[in-house]
């Protein structure tokens, strides 16, 4: 985590690492730092797939069904076939 946060202040704007930072804090549990890098990183790539599908999810997860299901549309143009992508529409 150290590391990914070094690499930040080297490269604030890269989109890549913005996610990989708010899917790590994610699989921490840490669900407000992963929302916010995760729309970081949307800010500088709004059609990042993997910060899309993340950041539907815990929008989904905190009752904003409407909201993620827009998300999940945004998604689904560049990754039609994730098992990941449909499972979450369909919850």
């Amino acid at each position: 985590l150290k590391v990914y946060h070094e690499a930040l202040d080297h490269a604030p704007e890269d989109p890549e690492l913005l996610t990989t930072l708010g899917l790590t804090y994610l699989r921490l549990d840490d669900q407000q730092r992963a929302f916010d890098f995760l729309g970081n990183a949307l800010t500088y790539d709004p059609t990042n797939a993997r910060a899309i599908l993340a950041a539907g999810s815990i929008m989904q997860d905190h009752g904003d069904h409407d909201v993620a299901l827009h998300k999940y549309r945004v998604a689904a143009v560049s990754m039609p076939e994730s098992p990941q992508l449909w499972n979450n529409i369909g919850m």
